[in-house]
């Protein structure tokens, strides 16, 4: 609907009565021809809204997201606006943590659904007018942000902007809207009069975006004016390229003053960034530039039919063209245009060799687009010396010409010229004698499939070139070998898409400021085998796509990336075996759809030395050894290590070494070795029996095992339970179903080895296959029970560890071990388990932990029991050692699992008959476990029994029972000698009886009333 509005006061008292009186669930309000007005007016209401709208509306909420980036960015704006809590801001930093982790790109990142309730509740009380600007390209349901639905009594107001100005809003509309939306929108009537006041509304919008810049509206208005009133001349006719050149022409017209200074092209810049030129690079036309009152003569666009009328000698922007190759140039005064600055040439013959406009001294940008050149021009010119203007020149654009420039034939160092940018397309504009680096001052080059290949022999083609920022060399299919860039020191952005035929990028080449990489194949295939921007530390855009199936290398070492995406949808580079991130400390995410034969990634924060690992562990010695390498200081880098598509336990590469570590500043290997020397073996009180201490194995103590295919280790700083996120969840818990080793040592933040669970049960299926002519097991993630891949765990140092394998807020879990050998566990003060009871699963055919051989426990004061056992099975058939000491508040070692099997009467009667049966179990080692009242709940049978080794044990009642031997020593038992006057037997007819067992006292102390717990005697 058109309103009939000549302003933007006429427009808002038409809106807002329009709002008072309709109940229309959303409102689109398109502005004037090219959405002129409609952002100001929007503002307006928010602003002033009149009395009539107030009480109507008990609450209004203004959402400007002009300035597109996600809807999670506008679901922030409107936390921002109703001034929410301090903690609501915070779940965004949070999800935006997940989010960078799980490789999801900023302009893909949705609403949070906790936040949507909050902004519902905290609006539901009221009616809300909502004014809205929508700068993204599609509709967007305010809805999913937590605005309340239309039913609650809200109206949206709101317009569309496309992420800037002045483009065809009410087109692009009409081709999206709903029907059950209004819209309005206003046509110039004083056509004159109204475009030159909304432009200038337009300009301080624009000016309020870029105001820390210094941009004031009256050049924001002027800059406006030049490109609305040019696109009117000749926008169905030429191309302006104003989405490469608008900022260009108002620097070098002189609109933007000060083009000799970087700070003229930043302010051009910052208000290219706030106008839609998509509609003007198309050749679309608004259709009112004739009325804004252009100053005459100064920008003109000419053809052959007005040539020498419209040029004149105020002129200071003038473009050039002919439907066919005509010289029209001749008729051109260029002699009298001593104010010309920018110069745009169309399907014109000239000679290029003594152009018309050498004589233009001001001549600051020069475009040349299907020209042709005139032979007989050529030879009338040929004794003239070299042209002098493109040394004047800031910008260069030649399209579609080859051209020759030959520059003053000066030394070297004596050639000054003031050019930024060059643009070249489908053509060559370099003579043999031209050097690149002779334009020291040039800050953009483009050059875009040029007609010649490029010449590398010399391999200083960016000597010198300091201030060079920006290179393209897209669509150059010759080039097999990338020049030598080292001389560009400030060479931020690089563009190699369509460099089919470019063997290898290799960093010997690039200087480290690049921050910006782009290489896309597009539909033609690739023959690079290698990519290197190790040491480009500044380096943070990196894009790869198309097809690469010669690529078998890629390092990042060093760089600032903060995402590597190699998914199949993005690279199809079936070689790629090579990805190396070492010392890549921003990186969060690596997305893949293949595995790596190698792979190395190292995030750590190093303050002085690269952090190594503990003196015991052999990554340092073995990483070598290992396909994936990987250091890292946040656990969600796990989900870079699984599969990018559906988190199923298909590792990136098949064998792979992963260490978790973030320390403080302050740690140092001083400090660590201090904390090992400080892990010494407790006082023992007894004179004539040595116990065996649980050390690391550079004691000599214990040879502990080699870490396994896949192993993780966990250190300092790292919690795998505080992670939120759901796919960040998932993928830890997926980890460490095939993990086959795991260390955890001097870590005071987890709290269990193993994240909570989320959305039910995971049942990891076990699937072989063949690889390299050997069965491996993968798994997929299903519902139910879960098997761990673990061979041996060891945790150590761990303060706030409650359990290693636990159920988290009470909820059940079904889940086995069936290649667990051994378990240790040391030096744990809050732990109360190994195993929680419900943790495991119970109705299995053999025992969840059928292959475990040794569990050490030493030093968990808390701790109340190992693992719970069951009633249907033998416990722990492979069990050979068990091995506690220094547990004071150990009860039962194996208890009945009550949340499996609950305590009934039933229950009762079968535990007192029932009997634990231990097959394999030779050794039992218990130390300074005062609360200990037995081994098993209920009855023990261990009939392979070699030694026992008890002391300062003093509640036991029972050892497990031997049987009868007819061959054989009987079982060792190392004593007290009351602790064993007190122990409990059922009879020699059960195997359980004195004589069965060899009693060693070898100690005279016995325990004496009144002494504490953990007394020494001397």
């Amino acid at each position: 609907m058109q309103i009939p509005a000549v302003g933007i006061e006429e427009a808002v008292l038409f809106i807002t009565r329009y709002l008072e009186d309709s109940n229309s669930p959303a409102i689109f309000f398109g502005g004037w021809p090219g959405g002129l007005g409609a952002s100001a007016l929007l503002k307006s209401i928010a602003r002033h809204p009149p009395q009539y709208l107030v009480e109507k509306f008990s609450k209004i909420i203004h959402i400007d997201c002009s300035k597109w980036k996600s809807r999670r960015a506008l679901q922030r704006a409107i936390v921002d606006e109703l001034e929410l809590p301090q903690w609501v801001n915070d779940a965004f930093v949070r999800q935006d943590k997940e989010d960078d982790f799980s490789g999801k790109d900023e302009s893909s990142r949705t609403e949070i659904g906790d936040v949507t309730t909050v902004i519902h509740r905290s609006l539901i009380q009221y009616r809300c007018l909502v004014i809205f600007h929508n700068g993204s390209h599609d509709m967007v349901d305010l809805v999913d942000c937590g605005i309340p639905s239309q039913i609650f009594g809200t109206t949206v107001l709101w317009t569309w902007t496309f992420g800037g100005r002045l483009g065809h809003v009410v087109p692009r509309f009409k081709e999206k809207r709903p029907t059950s939306q209004e819209y309005f929108y206003c046509n110039f009537t004083r056509k004159a009069k109204t475009c030159r006041v909304l432009l200038a509304e337009e300009a301080k919008e624009i000016a309020l975006y870029t105001h820390k810049l210094g941009v004031t509206p009256e050049l924001a208005k002027v800059c406006l004016i030049y490109l609305l009133s040019l696109n009117h001349q000749g926008g169905d006719i030429i191309d302006y390229k104003w989405a490469t050149h608008a900022f260009n022409y108002w620097v070098c017209d002189g609109i933007v003053g000060g083009g000799h200074d970087s700070q003229a092209w930043e302010i051009a810049h910052a208000l290219h960034q706030e106008i839609w030129l998509e509609d003007y690079s198309s050749n679309t036309l608004q259709h009112f530039g004739d009325e804004l009152e252009a100053p005459p003569n100064r920008w003109i666009f000419v053809t052959p039919s007005n040539m020498k009328e419209r040029a004149h000698p105020g002129t200071t922007s003038l473009f050039l063209t002919s439907s066919v190759f005509e010289r029209p140039l001749a008729q051109v005064p260029f002699h009298q245009l001593n104010q010309l600055h920018v110069l745009k040439i169309y399907r014109c013959s000239f000679s290029f060799q003594l152009p018309p406009f050498h004589c233009c001294p001001s001549l600051r940008l020069l475009g040349i687009e299907i020209c042709t050149d005139q032979p007989q021009a050529r030879e009338e010119g040929r004794d003239n010396k070299p042209v002098g203007v493109f040394q004047r020149l800031w910008v260069l654009d030649v399209c579609y010409r080859d051209w020759e420039l030959a520059f003053a034939q000066e030394p070297e160092e004596e050639t000054t010229t003031d050019i930024r940018e060059v643009h070249i397309k489908k053509r060559k504009i370099w003579h043999n004698s031209f050097a690149w680096r002779k334009l020291r001052n040039i800050r953009k080059l483009c050059i875009v499939e040029p007609t010649c290949s490029w010449e590398t022999g010399d391999k200083d083609e960016f000597k010198d070139m300091v201030n060079l920022e920006h290179l393209d060399l897209s669509r150059n299919s010759n080039i097999q070998v990338l020049p030598s860039m080292s001389g560009a020191t400030g060479l931020k952005t690089l563009i190699l898409d369509g460099c089919v035929r470019l063997e290898y990028v290799g960093p010997e080449g690039l200087p480290p400021s690049l921050d910006s990489f782009s290489f896309d194949a597009g539909s033609d295939v690739t023959k690079i085998s290698k990519i290197s921007l190790a040491g480009c530390v500044n380096l943070q855009s990196f894009l790869l796509r198309g097809a690469f199936p010669s690529l078998e290398e890629l390092d990042l070492s060093g760089t600032s990336i903060r995402k590597v995406d190699l998914s199949s949808k993005v690279v199809q580079a079936n070689g790629l075996n090579k990805v190396i991130l070492t010392e890549c400390k921003k990186l969060r995410a690596l997305l893949w759809s293949r595995q790596l034969k190698v792979l190395r990634i190292d995030t750590h924060e190093r303050n002085e030395r690269p952090q190594q690992p503990c003196s015991d562990s052999p990554l340092s010695s073995q990483h070598e050894n290992y396909d994936g390498y990987v250091i890292a200081s946040d656990a969600r880098i796990i989900q870079s290590l699984l599969h990018s598509g559906d988190l199923s336990c298909n590792l990136i590469t098949d064998s792979v070494y992963l260490h978790l570590h973030n320390a403080p500043p302050c740690t140092s290997r001083s400090k660590r070795r201090r904390s090992s020397r400080n892990d010494i073996p407790k006082p023992c009180c007894y004179n004539d029996a040595t116990l065996v201490e649980i050390r690391s194995n550079d004691e000599g103590e214990i040879l502990w095992p080699p870490p396994s295919d896949r192993h993780v280790e966990v250190s300092e700083g790292i919690s795998l339970t505080d992670v939120e996120g759901n796919v960040g969840i998932r993928a830890i818990h997926n980890m460490m179903l095939q993990v086959q080793s795991l260390r955890v040592h001097d870590n005071s933040l987890m709290l269990a080895v193993i994240p909570k669970f989320v959305g039910g049960w995971y049942n990891p299926v076990t699937s072989n296959r063949t690889v390299g002519g050997s069965m491996q097991s993968t798994f997929r993630l299903g519902m139910g029970s879960g098997a761990f891949g673990l061979r041996w765990c060891r945790v150590e140092r761990c303060p706030r560890l409650h359990a290693l394998f636990m159920s988290h807020d009470g909820s059940e879990a079904k889940y086995n071990f069936p290649n667990l050998v051994i378990i240790w566990a040391s030096h744990l003060p809050m732990a109360g388990c190994i195993w929680s009871k419900g943790f495991l699963a119970h109705r299995l055919t053999t025992h969840p932990i059928p292959q475990l051989q040794s569990i050490r426990i030493h030093n968990c004061p808390r701790l109340k029991f190992v693992l719970p056992s069951f009633s249907r099975m033998i416990n722990l058939p492979s069990l050979e050692t068990l091995h506690i000491t220094h547990c004071g508040d150990l009860k039962q070692v194996f208890p009945w699992d009550d949340i499996r099997e609950p305590r009934t009467r039933e229950w009762s009667r079968q535990a007192s008959a029932a009997v634990k049966e231990f097959p394999k179990l030779k050794h039992i080692h218990l130390h300074d476990l005062p609360n200990l009242e037995e081994i098993c709940e209920g009855r023990m049978s261990a009939p392979m029994l070699d030694s026992i080794q008890i002391r300062g044990c003093w509640e036991l009642r029972r050892l497990p029972a031997v049987g009868h031997r007819s061959n054989g020593a009987a079982a060792v038992v190392h004593i007290e000698r009351d602790c064993w006057e007190k122990l409990q037997w059922d009879g020699l007819h059960v195997g359980h009886h004195p004589s069965l067992y060899e009693a060693r006292f070898s100690s005279r102390y016995y325990r004496k009333k009144g002494l504490l717990r953990g007394t020494v005697l001397r």
